[in-house]
């Protein structure tokens, strides 16, 4: 097992247990981190958590979840609520824009069926239309930031239905993506 999260408090901390060691605690939100690429720059498809006990153990946690898939995505989630997305393209919002983006990031990682923050409604909008989806798009250059959202994305953000799922593959598989003009499509660059 892992260091991992149990439970997520309202003041951010989060109470996690370390298995192995038979440790657990609670550790404050900033003490998550994002895990530094091969250039130093931070990794938004990892989140290390450290063992509140200090005894030097950590676990570095995947978007998709892992063996906690639930939980570790909650940590995703309100790590960029709070914060923003490492990579830049989702500034620190209590919209459904983090979610989102989170989201975008689990279905590049493990496919479609990883993600298990769904709103029963969200749930059931899926099941009522399932040769579409929707993506969430920056209006200033229309840069794809996230999937499916549950909610508002805020005013620098638009949300597009795509009705071929051919497109859906084409998303999973560029990064950054961008939406055409026709809001039918994915590109790979932005339209000149």
């Amino acid at each position: 097992m892992s260091v991992r999260p149990v439970t997520f408090n309202a003041d951010g901390s989060i109470d996690v247990v370390y298995d192995e060691g038979g440790h657990s605690g609670t550790i404050p939100a900033a003490d998550v981190v994002w895990l530094a690429g091969l250039d130093g720059n931070p990794n938004h498809s990892f989140l290390i958590l450290r063992c509140p006990d200090g005894c030097g153990s950590s676990s570095t946690h995947p978007v998709g979840g892992g063996a906690a898939p639930a939980e570790v995505q909650q940590l995703f989630v309100q790590k960029t609520e709070r914060e923003g997305c490492a990579c830049g393209t989702v500034a620190a919002s209590t919209t459904a824009a983090p979610e989102a983006h989170v989201r975008l990031n689990c279905n590049r990682m493990d496919g479609p069926g990883r993600w298990q923050l769904d709103t029963p409604t969200q749930r059931q909008t899926r099941e009522n239309a399932p040769n579409m989806f929707q993506v969430v798009y920056r209006r200033a250059d229309r840069l794809i930031v996230g999937l499916e959202p549950s909610g508002g994305v805020g005013p620098d953000n638009s949300v597009q239905p795509i009705q071929d799922m051919a497109e859906y593959d084409v998303l999973m598989r560029t990064e950054p993506a961008y939406l055409s003009s026709d809001g039918d499509h994915i590109l790979g660059a932005p339209e000149a």
